[in-house]
């Protein structure tokens, strides 16, 4: 029965005291022995507490059953009925979040990325089965023991040690033909969770693609170059119907275009292939002597009768690196920079060193700038801006994705910032490349 919790109990617990010294007063009154009378009223009672006590304590001890609960009024009655309500509602608590649990352990059980728990000491806490077919992890086996003991790989144990939030790409210990990435992420203070995923099927599809685009431009390089010589042959021809003049100029420019394109996207395959990146094949580049012939071929060209260039270049500032790919990036950010601003625009070129030690190259035109939603999209392949802000002289739309990776395999950055009267391109190098000769100029 549930006691009215809103009555007041102690109002009982004194009327009993009261009765009980009543009782006391009538005993000594009635035998005139009056302290014996009262302290045997109060013995009683005390020992009819200590009774009710003895009998909450073995309720208590005995796990609380409904059935056995100290039967009593007053104080007591609530004290009984308050523990055994906090037990119940203590119970659907841990039933609830014991569901909760089960319910979160399944969920991260059926990811098909491992998920790892470890502390600040790579001690594994929880795993996931994933985490069992990638790299081997088997929560019931090897909770409790250090993550890289299991996992001999040398980038997941530099990753852990450093604790930072990162990822990685291995080859799975369990299947060689498994390429997987890890990101640590930090839990709490000693907590991390290891996420692991198979991006065999990504690398798969980035080689497919790279391999595309390579065969792809191989094999319509030559019909493209039997197309030419036949439109070269029209052109030279003194026979020729001057209203077929137009059609085979035309022809003749758009197979040119094709060729560009073919040969940007054979130098952006060149340049995603990590082999290339290797540090053998680079050297000293004497980047002001660069600056010097590219700009002024630009100049005598395509910028010749619609803009003006200027230059700010260190001339005792090298770099480290590949003079092919140096050579196609100042190309590709000079042309962009000529092609989509309008006639009269300046463009100005700079190489420098930073205050941080850096070279930096900067490309900057005073043009009617980008907006900004198209930033973040324009080193993309094919990426182009609204057409209103282009020039009748179109490019590949692969020039800024080449720069992109240019810049990655020179260890580089890439910023990009605009506003109109203003854009500017800034590829910034890392000290560890760059070569000079006395002081530089800061940017």
């Amino acid at each position: 029965m549930t006691p009215d919790l809103s009555r007041d109990y102690w109002l009982v617990e004194i009327r009993r005291l009261l009765w009980m010294f009543g009782l006391g007063l009538l005993g000594g009154y009635i035998t005139h022995y009056w302290l014996a009378s009262l302290l045997g009223v109060a013995g009683l009672y005390i020992a009819w507490v200590l009774f009710k006590l003895r009998q909450l304590q073995g309720w208590l001890v005995r796990g609380q059953p409904p059935a056995g609960m100290p039967d009593s009024d007053g104080a007591w009655e609530q004290i009984t009925y308050l523990i055994h309500r906090n037990k119940q509602k203590s119970e659907s608590r841990k039933k609830k979040q014991l569901q909760l649990l089960m319910r979160f352990n399944n969920i991260m059980a059926a990811l098909p990325d491992a998920a790892i728990l470890i502390n600040d000491a790579s001690v594994i806490q929880w795993a996931n089965r994933a985490a069992h077919r990638l790299v081997g992890i088997d929560e019931n086996k090897d909770t409790g023991q250090r993550l890289d003991n299991l996992v001999r790989v040398p980038e997941l144990s530099e990753l852990l040690k450093s604790g930072e939030n990162r990822e990685i790409y291995f080859t799975s210990p369990r299947e060689d033909s498994l390429t997987l990435s890890a990101h640590l992420i930090p839990v709490q203070e000693d907590l991390y969770l290891l996420n692991i995923r198979d991006i065999s099927q990504r690398i798969h599809l980035q080689q497919s693609r790279k391999a595309f685009f390579a065969n792809a431009s191989h094999e319509l390089r030559t019909p493209l170059t039997v197309l030419t010589g036949y439109l070269e042959l029209f052109d030279s021809d003194p026979d020729l119907p001057e209203y077929l003049m137009p059609a085979v100029q035309q022809s003749r420019e758009q197979t040119q275009r094709m060729q560009q394109i073919i040969s940007d996207m054979l130098a952006l395959s060149r340049l995603e292939n990590d082999e290339y990146t290797h540090e053998a094949h680079e050297h000293s580049i004497d980047v002001p002597s660069l600056f010097e012939g590219l700009v002024n071929a630009i100049q005598d060209t395509i910028a010749s009768d619609s803009h003006t260039l200027s230059m700010d270049i260190t001339p005792n500032l090298y770099l480290r690196g590949k003079e092919n790919d140096i050579f196609s990036l100042i190309n590709n950010l000079t042309e962009n920079a000529v092609k989509h601003t309008p006639e009269g625009t300046h463009i100005k070129i700079t190489w420098q060193q930073d205050d941080s030690g850096r070279a930096c190259l900067s490309v900057e035109d005073n043009g009617p700038g980008i907006p900004a939603q198209h930033l973040a999209h324009l080193t993309e392949r094919f990426y182009r801006v609204d057409k209103s802000r282009s020039r009748s002289k179109t490019g590949t739309g692969l020039g800024l994705a080449i720069v992109k990776h240019v810049m990655l395999n020179h260890s580089g950055t890439l910023d990009i910032t605009s506003q109109s009267g203003l854009t500017r391109f800034t590829c910034y190098f890392p000290v560890e490349r760059v070569i000079v000769a006395g002081d530089a100029t800061v940017c």
